[in-house]
């Protein structure tokens, strides 16, 4: 089925390869979207602001000035914070996170954005974080077994739209294919 005869969800996240068109395009397809972390400066329209640990919402939580839900899968970080807070077991990463949750939330498909997986063009489309950790080869390696074990689990429902990616466990395409009206002709 094409895209659009879908429940589809949209989670961006913050590698380098992001753009401000790619995420504009989910935003006029209508498509429920998930911010991860400080992506929610490239798509303030998210209905979803999702961090998975504390230090982020200690670090940078008092910037989000957008209306969506908030979740996070620190238990320390809801209480503290008064977030939503998402069970999340045997993931490290937020953005492995973000996909579950939208999947578990009823998408039926999963569009990714910024999920570069490698420090190769940088670390985030949006520079360094100054006050918390930022990824390396290391951290990239770990984060790719968290997004094989989502991929095991949800076989054929998540995309990968980034524009650049060293992620392989899913399917690859973009973003301007999958929301093209098909023809039937």
């Amino acid at each position: 089925r094409a895209l659009r005869e879908r429940s589809p969800g949209g989670v961006i996240a913050s590698g380098p390869s992001l753009t401000v068109e790619g995420c504009e395009a989910v935003r006029q397809a209508g498509i429920p979207t998930i911010a991860v972390n400080s992506s929610w400066r490239i798509a303030p329209w998210a209905s979803v602001l999702y961090a998975g640990d504390n230090c982020w919402w200690e670090n940078y939580g008092h910037e989000a000035v957008i209306t969506a839900e908030r979740w996070t899968a620190s238990r320390q970080a809801a209480i503290r914070y008064g977030l939503n807070f998402h069970k999340s077991v045997g993931l490290s990463n937020s953005g492995a996170r973000a996909i579950r949750f939208a999947l578990e939330r009823g998408a039926d498909q999963v569009l990714l954005l910024g999920f570069d997986c490698s420090v190769a063009e940088g670390t985030h489309w949006h520079g360094e974080h100054p006050k918390t950790g930022n990824p390396d080869a290391s951290r990239c390696r770990q984060w790719m077994r968290d997004f094989l074990k989502i991929a095991a689990e949800y076989p054929n429902r998540v995309i990968n739209c980034s524009r650049r990616t060293a992620l392989t466990c899913f399917p690859r395409s973009t973003v301007g294919e999958l929301l093209q009206p098909r023809s039937d002709g």
